[in-house]
């Protein structure tokens, strides 16, 4: 009996571990999607128990999680050791714009060679969703389109390391799309046709020249009037 108990002492522990890691990287991916629909907002504080107490765990995966973002630079430390958002000036989402440009642009001219019909299906339920959060001032919905939207055409790339990297790059950029709509005038009209529907027919026509430029000016014209909203 005692040999039993010696040997089955290790594997629980190593269970606690594989479990309590499980844990971290759930809550990760739940604060990292929250930023990347632009849900956390800039200059937002991050209440550990808060977080924890929505997500139905301890205290300790949330916190491992957010000092994870802390060292990757999508989250920062501020006076008294609280996590905040970061509230960055505009220069840094110009930055960030114009790597999602190069990065989405190759994401969506690579989508072009290889997206099926069912793919293209996906994205135009998700536009439509959009269209009908923004029409229903439904800023939420709309902004966790644009999100899957953007990312969808990331995934259909079939390069997972850039999927990846574009997903870094919606953490860093989704909490500044609140001020998107975040004032009387609420959500900016935009072109006409939208840009996204430029995207899908490029797609449809295997053009991934036409999709880069689409995605291209999406993501400029999108920002555009983000950037005069933004701090020097």
């Amino acid at each position: 009996m005692k040999q039993k108990q010696q040997a089955a002492g290790p594997a629980a522990e190593g269970l606690d571990t594989v479990e309590r890691s499980s844990l971290s990287n759930q809550a990760y991916q739940q604060i990292r999607k929250a930023l990347m629909v632009g849900e956390l907002k800039p200059g937002q504080k991050l209440n550990g128990r808060e977080i924890a107490l929505r997500l139905g765990t301890s205290l300790t995966p949330v916190r491992e999680a957010l000092l994870q973002m802390v060292a990757e630079g999508v989250l920062e430390f501020r006076a008294g050791q609280s996590i905040t958002v970061p509230q960055p000036p505009r220069r840094v989402y110009a930055e960030l714009r114009g790597i999602r440009v190069e990065v989405e642009g190759l994401a969506a001219e690579r989508a072009a060679q290889r997206i099926s019909a069912a793919g293209i299906d996906e994205l135009a339920a998700l536009h439509n969703e959009l269209v009908r959060g923004k029409a229903e001032h439904d800023y939420g919905l709309a902004l966790r389109c644009n999100e899957a939207f953007h990312l969808g055409i990331a995934r259909e790339a079939g390069m997972p390391r850039l999927y990846r990297v574009v997903e870094g790059l919606w953490a860093q950029s989704g909490p500044f799309l609140n001020s998107l709509y975040n004032g009387p005038e609420g959500w900016p009209a935009g072109d006409d046709p939208h840009t996204h529907v430029l995207v899908m027919e490029a797609l449809r026509r295997r053009d991934g020249a036409a999709a880069r430029a689409a995605i291209v000016q999406d993501i400029v014209r999108g920002g555009a009037g983000l950037l005069s909203r933004l701090p020097e």
